[in-house]
C-alpha cells in the first residue's frame, strides 16, 4: 500500500492553517491549538519543517513563531511529501530509490517502473496546497481541470 506517514499528513494541516493568513506568523502553541495536534507533535513537525525544506521559517522572540515562505498556491504537494519522506519511490526499480532491488540481476522489469513512478511524481507535483484547501471536485492535471476519481464501493 503507497501511504503518506502521519507527519507528512499534519504537515499538510499546520502549512494549511499557516496559509490562513499569509504573511502573519503562528506558534507552535497556536497551531497545536487550531489543529487539535499535541503541542509536541507540532514542534517536533516544525522543527523537521525548518531544517528539511524551505516552506518555513522560525521567527524567534515575543512576535515569533512560524510563517510561510511562500503563497500555497506555490507550495506543491511533492514538496510537502519529499520534505518529510524523501524522494518518491515507489519500488527499489526506480532510479530515484535509495534501496537496491534484491531481484535486479533476474528481473525483467529493471527500469519500468521509472514511468509510473514519474507521473505519480508529476501529478503530485502539479497539486499545490491551495488545491487541496480549495477543492472543488476537481484537480489540474497537465494544466486542465480534471474531475477527482469516485471510490468504487
Amino acid at each position: 500500500m503507497f501511504k503518506l506517514n502521519k507527519m507528512t499528513d499534519y504537515a499538510v494541516v499546520c502549512l494549511s492553517m499557516l496559509s490562513r493568513n499569509p504573511g502573519s506568523s503562528m506558534s507552535a502553541r497556536e497551531l497545536s491549538e487550531a489543529t487539535g495536534l499535541t503541542l509536541y507533535t507540532v514542534q517536533k513537525l516544525l522543527k523537521l519543517l525548518v531544517v528539511k525544506s524551505n516552506l518555513i521559517t522560525a521567527q524567534r522572540g515575543a512576535c515569533g513563531g512560524y510563517i510561510l515562505n511562500k503563497q500555497s498556491s506555490k507550495i506543491s504537494v511533492i514538496e510537502i511529501i519529499e520534505a518529510l519522506d524523501g524522494p518518491i519511490s515507489l519500488t527499489a526499480c526506480v532510479e530515484s530509490s535509495e534501496d537496491m532491488c534484491e531481484a535486479s540481476n533476474i528481473c525483467f522489469l529493471g527500469g519500468k517502473w521509472n514511468k509510473v513512478n514519474a507521473i505519480i511524481r508529476k501529478s503530485l507535483n502539479d497539486i499545490s496546497l491551495d488545491d487541496l484547501l480549495n477543492y472543488d471536485d476537481t484537480f489540474p492535471i497537465n494544466n486542465k481541470k480534471v474531475t477527482k476519481l469516485r471510490a468504487i464501493n
